[in-house]
């Protein structure tokens, strides 16, 4: 790490876990900080950054003194959605799944104020908007599923109409109150198998990694930035993608729980990836110290 000038953070499963945020971690982001560097978080995220902003430091993750500055996939989308921009023909979107997370309105907070409009079906729609992947219970409550199966008779539904998926979190797992959760990127990802065409802001689009360069460090060239990350095949794979160097954090974080769903060794889980979604480092966690 001596010869890094940017290091570029994912979130989740690396300082912010289902059970909180991680204190060590934090530390470590001021210790570099401290030594000149700068620590960027680069979020799937469909928050914009302001709101994620927010969010961190309700949590007490403070920009300025944990952290330099971040970009969202949320962010990335949102400001192709608000120019009109998005690359598909027509303005008609139809939501699957929650709009938006632990609210109860029905436009996703990206489209609002924008020339996109909402429609109540698929058959009206142009396009259609992956919101966040739940169910409702007899009571007409929303919750989480742990099984992407559960979604799959949607979805099929979804991918025989042959519209667009956007999709503004690749994320295919989400830690919620200690369950590794069904997100946008599995359902994205079905959708691909099903034959749908999938438009995706985040990673592992190289394209969100050279945005944040472009915004905040645009003179420090890409040998002296790396990725940390606990996602083989959104933080690694969209950092070498990118040309930057990637290292991959275990402890609390995805590749952690698909090494114990699956009873894998890490060497063998490894062998499944393609070489471009493998690390050039691995940790167990970013501190030294526990994560809790």
């Amino acid at each position: 790490m001596e010869n890094k000038s940017i290091i570029i953070v994912d979130a989740y499963g690396v300082f912010n876990f289902g059970q909180g945020i991680s204190i060590p971690v934090l530390k470590e982001f001021q210790k570099w900080i401290a030594e000149g560097k700068r620590v960027y978080i680069l979020s799937n995220t469909t928050a914009t950054n302001a709101n994620a902003e927010k969010s961190y430091a309700k949590k007490g993750v403070i920009k300025g003194v944990d952290y330099t500055d971040l970009l969202t996939s949320g962010q990335f989308a949102s400001e192709d959605i608000q120019a009109g921009k998005l690359p598909i023909k027509g303005n008609r979107y139809y939501v699957f799944g929650t709009a938006n997370f632990k609210s109860t309105n029905p436009i996703p907070s990206l489209f609002e104020g924008s020339s996109y409009q909402c429609v109540d079906s698929l058959e009206e729609a142009d396009f259609i908007y992956c919101g966040i992947p739940q169910l409702t219970d007899e009571n007409g409550e929303k919750y989480d599923s742990v099984e992407l199966s559960d979604f799959a008779p949607m979805v099929k539904e979804l991918a025989a109409s042959g519209k667009t998926l956007v999709c503004a979190n690749p994320d295919k797992r989400a830690n919620e109150g200690g369950r590794f959760v069904v997100r946008q990127g599995s359902i994205a990802e079905l959708y691909e198998e099903l034959g749908g065409k999938v438009v995706y802001y985040g990673k592992p689009d190289p394209r969100i990694f050279e945005a944040l360069i472009a915004r905040y460090c645009p003179e420090v060239p890409k040998d002296k930035i790396v990725m940390i990350g606990d996602t083989c095949t959104t933080d690694i794979l969209g950092a070498h993608r990118a040309g930057i160097e990637a290292i991959l954090t275990i402890e609390g974080g995805v590749t952690e729980y698909l090494l114990r769903k699956n009873h894998m060794w890490f060497a063998d889980f490894l062998e499944t990836l393609p070489e471009m979604a493998r690390p050039d480092e691995v940790w167990t966690r970013v501190s030294e110290e526990p994560l809790f």
